[in-house]
């Protein structure tokens, strides 16, 4: 059975990201890219303290009309972005699971 973990990658131009899976494989949360590794995890450090606090998303639609939501810092960076979805309603669905999802100590290093 799958667990709820952060996935920190290595993507193209040897930038690096993270993505925060549910218990269902699917992803909750994902991040910008990074230059480096450290900034990536460094990132997952804030999205842990940030996450619980609903006041640091913000919901928004994309150009096609589709919810998406803006997890925010202390500091108004942003640390990841959660959707699209289909319905307002899910985005929302989303944005509790980012909040009880993301104090995970789970990590998996895909980076190698």
């Amino acid at each position: 059975m799958a667990t709820v973990h952060y996935e920190l990658q290595k993507v193209r131009n040897g930038h690096y990201l993270f993505k925060l899976k549910g218990k269902n494989g699917e992803i909750i949360l994902a991040s910008e890219t990074f230059c480096s590794k450290a900034s990536a995890e460094n990132a997952i450090t804030f999205a842990r303290y940030n996450a619980p606090d609903e006041h640091n998303y913000e919901l928004k639609k994309s150009t096609d009309e589709h919810p998406y939501f803006i997890l925010r810092g202390k500091n108004e960076q942003i640390l990841g972005l959660g959707g699209p979805y289909s319905s307002e309603s899910d985005a929302r669905l989303g944005i509790k699971a980012a909040m009880e999802c993301a104090a995970t100590e789970e990590i998996m290093d895909l980076t190698h």
